[in-house]
């Protein structure tokens, strides 16, 4: 798919809810396999199996992938989550400076990672993606650099440095690869996204630090979709901003939730949580807080990970 001259943009309406406290708990991001089903990582430990088909399932439906720990196929401190085209997920641990690997089958297959400085290192991994010759990005935010490797874990190469100047970064956190093999970096310490090339060239520096339009606090996670659309998690601002694909500043998407149907079971069926809602703000319940991540399906819905929320909250480009 070729990307368009321009775009007539009518909109981009809010279209369910997913999750909710002890189904979804402090999810941090969401990938997608190849047969409809989303991947959300939970902070607490754990990938929740969602079947996009059905997305009014109760958790009882829904398979597990992972857990909290040490052990192989458990995390500490996830950050991101990727699949490949072979439906393989991998997950970074930011704890642990280890990517796990799992089978299309949710069954662990390897992990690879050492804690250090050197080429082929990690201090806090937390941003994945692949670019198109199917290498492996990652973002070593303590180290303040951009890796690549193979698939396997064998390192190629890597840029970058600490600072402010156009370039360098800070502790960066999210990162997605286009289709032209550009790597967006959300620059989480300068409060900026940066564009670079293929091979490490800086080409754009979107944003600064604030709270207005095109301003970031502590940006986390960033999608690209296939008509050139930037999304990034503006976690300290509590909402996601759009941009095009020039950086030009479009949208900001702030909360429109309503409860999933699985909050509503637990809420019909609950008199205390029930009476508790019933006596709050109910406006301030529809707002994001500490978004963390945002993903584009095929579909261009918009999934953002309401991460103090516990829900998945999902728009649909109009």
């Amino acid at each position: 798919m070729s990307r368009p001259h321009g775009l007539l943009r009518a909109g981009y309406p809010y279209l369910k809810t997913l999750g909710m406290r002890r189904v979804t708990n402090f999810p941090v991001d969401i990938a997608f396999s190849g047969d409809g089903d989303a991947y959300i990582l939970l902070k607490t430990g754990g990938i929740r199996v969602w079947p996009l088909e059905d997305m009014d399932l109760l958790p009882d439906d829904l398979k597990v992938i992972g857990g909290t720990g040490t052990d192989d196929g458990q995390f500490t401190w996830p950050v991101q989550l990727i699949t490949d085209h072979n439906g393989h997920i991998y997950v970074s641990d930011e704890a642990t400076h280890l990517i796990t690997r799992f089978d299309e089958n949710g069954k662990f297959h390897s992990k690879w990672g050492i804690q250090g400085s050197g080429d082929g290192e990690f201090d806090g991994p937390t941003g994945l993606a692949f670019d198109p010759d199917g290498d492996f990005v990652v973002v070593d935010s303590k180290n303040h650099r951009i890796q690549k490797y193979t698939s396997d874990g064998k390192y190629l190469t890597g840029f970058g440095s600490h600072g402010t100047d156009p370039g360098q970064l800070n502790l960066p956190w999210g990162v997605h690869v286009d289709e032209l093999g550009d790597i967006y970096v959300a620059d989480w310490g300068n409060n900026r996204l940066q564009v670079y090339s293929s091979d490490g060239e800086i080409k754009n520096v979107i944003g600064d630090s604030g709270t207005g339009a095109g301003e970031f606090n502590r940006p986390t996670g960033i999608a690209v979709d296939a008509h050139g659309d930037i999304y990034v998690s503006d976690w300290g601002n509590n909402r996601v901003q759009l941009f095009n694909a020039e950086g030009q500043y479009i949208w900001s998407f702030r909360g429109d939730a309503s409860l999933s149907r699985v909050a509503r079971q637990y809420m019909m069926t609950n008199a205390v949580s029930n009476r508790l809602r019933e006596a709050g703000t109910l406006e301030q319940e529809q707002y994001l807080r500490r978004p963390t991540s945002v993903r584009i399906d095929q579909e261009f819905r918009l999934f953002i990970t309401d991460n103090e929320s516990y829900r998945i909250q999902i728009y649909q480009k109009d």
